[in-house]
């Protein structure tokens, strides 16, 4: 198929590229990921996610569009906006008033990337590239510039860029970018980050790390065989069972002992 950015989020699209979000969800459950894929599992759209759209429907500038697209999530029976989205209006704002920000903000809108990398066809979509400063920019809303918080995968707190694994977007963009223009460098990427606090912060974010982002795709060229064998049924998937998806769909085949649930007192008597 020939991808738009009407059909980028269309399931055919997800059947026949891989994206950053559907490699990260592959690492995190196997099982949800191929039941989204399959068309038998939906993840609802969270008020948060909605409200991240809407901050970037600014930036592409069709908000317009978006409020009348998603009005009975926005609104109030009264008309007025709900209290998530009187803060993305101050998020937006926010870097209205930063002359930094906005100029870190202009260049060529939701550029398509369709490449190859890896063994499989990818898809991106590009927030602000800009080819005159040579760099590339993702826009960010988050809980909290600043603040950790708590990894169960790297056991310690991180920042919101190690959270959600943004360094592996850009690495996989910077990639697919390079491919794209057979160049010998990789565009300099950022983020431009906005909070959603009641007073938001914000700050532009150098992810200038080429040795980490050698490791990012490094590490997706090993993982990459088994995402595909998974993904075109060659092998089964696995099962998180943490996640919502596989707690609806889990059935229990033995009973387990009290310390596999982890936490158990030391010298307490088990098994």
């Amino acid at each position: 198929m020939e991808l738009t950015n009407e059909n980028y989020y269309s399931p055919q699209a997800n059947l026949e590229y891989m994206s950053v979000s559907q490699y990260k969800s592959f690492l995190d459950c196997e099982a949800v990921t191929m039941a989204e894929l399959r068309g038998e599992y939906t993840r609802g759209d969270s008020t948060a996610l909605i409200a991240g759209n809407y901050v970037h429907a600014w930036n592409e500038g069709t908000l317009d569009t978006y409020k009348e697209q998603n009005a009975t999530h926005i609104y109030q029976k009264n008309g007025k906006p709900r209290a998530d989205f009187v803060k993305a209006d101050n998020m937006i704002a926010t870097l209205e008033a930063d002359s930094l920000c906005m100029d870190f903000l202009q260049g060529e809108k939701e550029v398509l990337l369709i490449e190859e990398f890896a063994g499989v066809l990818w898809k991106g979509k590009i927030d602000v590239l800009n080819y005159d400063y040579g760099r590339f920019v993702d826009l960010k809303t988050t809980r909290s510039i600043t603040e950790l918080q708590w990894s169960e995968k790297l056991g310690q707190k991180v920042s919101f860029i190690e959270m959600y694994n943004y360094m592996t977007q850009v690495a996989v963009y910077a990639e697919l970018e390079r491919r794209k223009n057979d160049s010998e460098h990789w565009l300099t990427p950022y983020v431009v980050a906005v909070s959603k606090e009641d007073t938001p912060d914000h700050a532009i974010i150098s992810l200038a790390d080429e040795r980490r982002i050698q490791l990012e795709l490094t590490r997706i060229e090993e993982n990459m065989p088994h995402i595909i064998a998974v993904k075109t049924g060659k092998k089964e998937p696995h099962r998180c069972e943490k996640c919502e998806y596989c707690r609806q769909t889990k059935k229990v085949s033995k009973p387990i002992f009290y310390t596999d649930l982890g936490g158990w007192m030391y010298g307490q008597s088990a098994k």
